[in-house]
């Protein structure tokens, strides 16, 4: 993940100073052309986001033309890669030793401005900036995807309704359904038998044996009156009986509703006091 910053332009910088710090963070990231990474699994290459993040910010903040700030940047990052693995001493000498080579390409005053702030930072934690850069992380991590259902937005209280009303709402509700369910079972009752009354009557009128005669006695057309008769009478018997079956049922809910009491709570109940108040001013 050291990959250089000689790259990185004015232009550059100015897009990354217009964002918030995240979103800042991962443009950094592509414009050095990093893979990207999970900071949970892997703190190094955060770490070290952060330490050229920070300085570009430091530089802008501090008053530095946008490619002084890309400079700043590029200075910071030779210091992190050229100071891998050497002592505090050395990496001082090596901090003098890039001022000087860039005192051509920075205004002394940021210079200055540049090196106290890497003092106060990079060489103040030193060892923890060599520990991430020498040192390989073992990974040990147990990863558990938890889905977490966040409580439902609460009406305000001042819609809700009273317990009791709700639960005679609720009874009626009940009531309705059974109703439109008995209305239902009726017409899917009366299709059903009035479709099988259609193929009884069908397999009558296939089955009679003087199709071909032109000729019919009256007996025998008797017998087909008196037959297809019965077949109708037995299918309107069986729908009448089930309407009135059914008549009796909806009736008996439509009673049930008329019935069902609802107990009003305490709190719709008017107060005792209220109601010899009122009785008393009537009689006033």
């Amino acid at each position: 993940h050291l990959a250089t910053m000689s790259s990185l332009t004015a232009e550059d910088v100015w897009r990354l100073l217009r964002l918030q710090k995240e979103d800042g963070r991962q443009l950094l990231t592509k414009l050095l052309n990093w893979d990207e990474f999970d900071e949970e699994r892997d703190l190094k290459p955060g770490i070290l986001l952060d330490y050229l993040y920070n300085t570009i910010i430091f530089a802008a903040e501090k008053g530095f033309p946008w490619p002084s700030v890309a400079v700043a940047a590029g200075f910071s990052h030779e210091l992190l890669c050229e100071t891998k693995g050497k002592t505090i001493e050395e990496a001082i000498g090596k901090l003098w030793d890039k001022c000087e080579k860039y005192q051509n390409k920075l205004n002394s005053n940021y210079l200055q401005h540049l090196s106290n702030y890497l003092l106060v930072t990079f060489f103040k934690h030193y060892h923890l900036y060599q520990f991430v850069l020498c040192e390989v992380r073992e990974v040990d991590q147990t990863i558990h995807e938890l889905e977490v259902h966040v409580p439902q937005e609460v009406p305000p209280l001042k819609n809700g309704t009273d317990v009791e009303l709700w639960n005679y709402q609720q009874q009626l509700a009940k009531l309705s359904e059974a109703e439109a369910q008995l209305r239902n079972d009726m017409s899917v009752f009366r299709e059903a038998r009035l479709l099988k009354n259609e193929q009884e009557m069908n397999k009558f009128y296939m089955d009679l044996r003087f199709q071909n005669k032109e000729i019919i006695e009256k007996t025998d057309l008797e017998e087909i009156v008196k037959a297809a008769y019965e077949i109708q009478m037995a299918a309107t018997s069986e729908i009448l009986q089930k309407q009135v079956e059914t008549t009796f049922q909806i009736l008996d809910i439509k009673l049930q509703k008329i019935t069902t009491p609802f107990l009003a709570s305490k709190s719709q109940q008017p107060s005792p006091n209220k109601s010899k108040a009122r009785s008393s001013s009537r009689k006033k």
